[in-house]
C-alpha cells in the first residue's frame, strides 16, 4: 500500500468540508479530492505544504505530516 492520506479522516475530525479546504488553499477541488480519496499518484510539495499550512490555519492546531500521512508497508496492507 505505501504511503496514504489522512485527509478525509482529518477534515471530518476538525469540521472542514474538502471543498473549503480547496478554497481557502486556492488549490484546484480536485487535487483534495483525490487526496482523501487515496487516488493522487503524484503531489508538488509546493501543493502539499500550501495545503498544510490551511489545515493549520483553518483549525487553529499544530498538525504534522502524521497527521495527514501514513505508511504502511507492502506485507502489513496484505494482512488488512
Amino acid at each position: 500500500m505505501g504511503i496514504t492520506f489522512k485527509l478525509e479522516e482529518l477534515l471530518q475530525d476538525i469540521g472542514i468540508t474538502k471543498n473549503a479546504l480547496a478554497r481557502e488553499a486556492k488549490i484546484r477541488p480536485n487535487t483534495i479530492y483525490e487526496m482523501c480519496s487515496n487516488t493522487t499518484k503524484r503531489i508538488e510539495f509546493k501543493t502539499f505544504n500550501t495545503v498544510m499550512e490551511t489545515l493549520i490555519r483553518l483549525s487553529g492546531r499544530q498538525l504534522t505530516l502524521h497527521d495527514v500521512l501514513e505508511y504502511i508497508p507492502e506485507d502489513e496492507s496484505e494482512k488488512h
